[in-house]
């Protein structure tokens, strides 16, 4: 044989395992989950250390049950005509004030007809039982605020 078909024959015999190299590692299509969905994987933690997530912090066992009727004692206004719900500067005597939600900065003031007094309150701060005022009191803010409560029959 001569030198020049060698030399074609060993190029051509590269060409074939360069093409089965190719195919071999080539782009395959998507793998499909039990659905038949195609899916990738992919690392979102790149990390060697897999991450942490407490999902039960207080390490009790959640359990709902929805089998079991729940009662809850109402405390609220004992006939729904007497709920009040309003947005102002001011809310007058007597009524049972359980809900205020405060602008970040206020100032009240509560004025009976004798005497008043004032205070600074801010949206930290929570009505954690309520604020019972009287007939002829009056509590008074200096931006308005929303309220609801009961009043008395």
């Amino acid at each position: 044989m001569s030198k020049w078909t060698k030399i074609v024959l060993a190029g051509n015999i590269v060409m074939i395992l360069l093409v089965f190299i190719a195919v071999a590692h080539a782009q395959r299509p998507p793998e499909l989950d039990s659905t038949g969905a195609a899916y990738l994987r992919v690392n979102i933690n790149p990390t060697t250390v897999a991450p942490m997530v407490n999902i039960n912090p207080n390490g009790s066992v959640p359990r709902v049950d929805l089998s079991k009727d729940v009662h809850v004692a109402s405390s609220g206004c004992q006939k729904w005509q007497n709920f009040q719900s309003g947005i102002g500067r001011s809310i007058a005597g007597p009524i049972m004030v359980t809900y205020l939600h405060l602008p970040p900065q206020a100032t009240a003031t509560l004025n009976d007809g004798r005497a008043s007094h004032s205070m600074n309150l801010s949206q930290a701060g929570q009505i954690t039982t309520a604020i019972y005022l009287r007939a002829g009191q009056e509590l008074s803010f200096d931006t308005d605020v929303m309220y609801s409560g009961c009043r008395p029959e």
